[in-house]
């Protein structure tokens, strides 16, 4: 028997009249649409790019969710808008620095992830679709979910860049950077920075997506 490629398969259904029959995966479903990521707080803190940090994120709410990470790197790409180089390499690093693992079906957190986690209860931030799924930079993507975690499209976030830049281990000026970027990409509804002589502070509020109450994030 002659094996062939899924484009041959097709082609011989279309050209002998054979119905085609489409997997459809569930991140692509209006399910996937409605989804958030959960990015606990020892994940923020960590020495690891903002690529990782999401990652790890979609790998912790699966396997809350199901038990494990069942994407393969093409599919994990398309989801959260990134190379699929870019997340081959982010799962190998991963896994070369013990923090996720390979099993048959897919992938987990690793034990000394998960007893991270566990072992402490700070505010985690969420990333719903609209954030996650879009073409703003992974830093920024982080930067908004920690706005909204306090914010929630209603209050003023108007935590400093110093207590920001501890808890995400990110830079300072970054932080002005992706600020700006949010309020001119639409996704904060109000950005103002107060000052005077000794005095200087930033308002932010993240805006309201629309989501199934079920689902909703905010």
């Amino acid at each position: 028997m002659e094996k062939r490629n899924r484009q041959a398969l097709l082609k011989f259904i279309e050209e002998n009249g054979g119905d085609i029959k489409q997997t459809i995966n569930w991140e692509d479903t209006e399910r996937g649409r409605n989804y958030n990521l959960l990015i606990p707080a020892p994940i923020l803190e960590m020495d690891l790019s903002f690529n990782s940090k999401i990652i790890l994120g979609l790998i912790h709410t699966s396997v809350k969710k199901i038990g494990e990470m069942r994407m393969n790197n093409k599919r994990i790409a398309k989801y959260l808008c990134l190379s699929e180089n870019t997340v081959s390499t982010t799962m190998r690093n991963l896994i070369e620095l013990t923090f996720i693992e390979k099993r048959d079906k897919g992938y987990i957190l690793s034990n000394e992830v998960v007893e991270a986690v566990e072992s402490r209860k700070e505010r985690a931030i969420l990333l719903p679709f609209e954030i996650f799924h879009s073409k703003l930079p992974p830093g920024a993507k982080i930067l908004w979910g920690e706005y909204n975690s306090l914010s929630k499209g209603v209050k003023p976030y108007n935590k400093t860049n110093e207590f920001i830049s501890k808890r995400l281990n990110i830079g300072k000026s970054t932080i002005t950077m992706f600020t700006k970027r949010l309020h001119k990409d639409g996704f904060l509804t109000k950005y103002d920075v107060y000052s005077d002589y000794e005095f200087k502070e930033r308002i932010v509020i993240t805006k309201i997506f629309k989501r199934n109450k079920k689902d909703a994030g905010q």
